[in-house]
């Protein structure tokens, strides 16, 4: 299997890519879905089934809260 086999098809349009990217510590996230196990991704789930995918959604089906700084 070639390595982009293993990369998830919706890196260009999931919202959240862009923070995996960018933030080193939910690099994690890419690293482990975006790039591995995509298809145990629960917004690639959604996104597949035609479902909305809600921003704030992450990989592992827990939502990501806004703290107050």
């Amino acid at each position: 299997m070639a390595d982009d086999d293993k990369r998830c098809t919706h890196m260009d349009s999931c919202e959240m890519y862009d923070l995996f990217t960018y933030s080193g510590t939910l690099a994690v996230w890419k690293i482990n879905y975006c790039q591995a196990d995509y298809e145990g991704c629960e917004r690639y789930r959604l996104s597949s089934e035609g479902k909305p995918v809600p921003v704030n959604l992450m990989p592992n089906g827990k939502t990501l809260r806004k703290t107050s700084t």
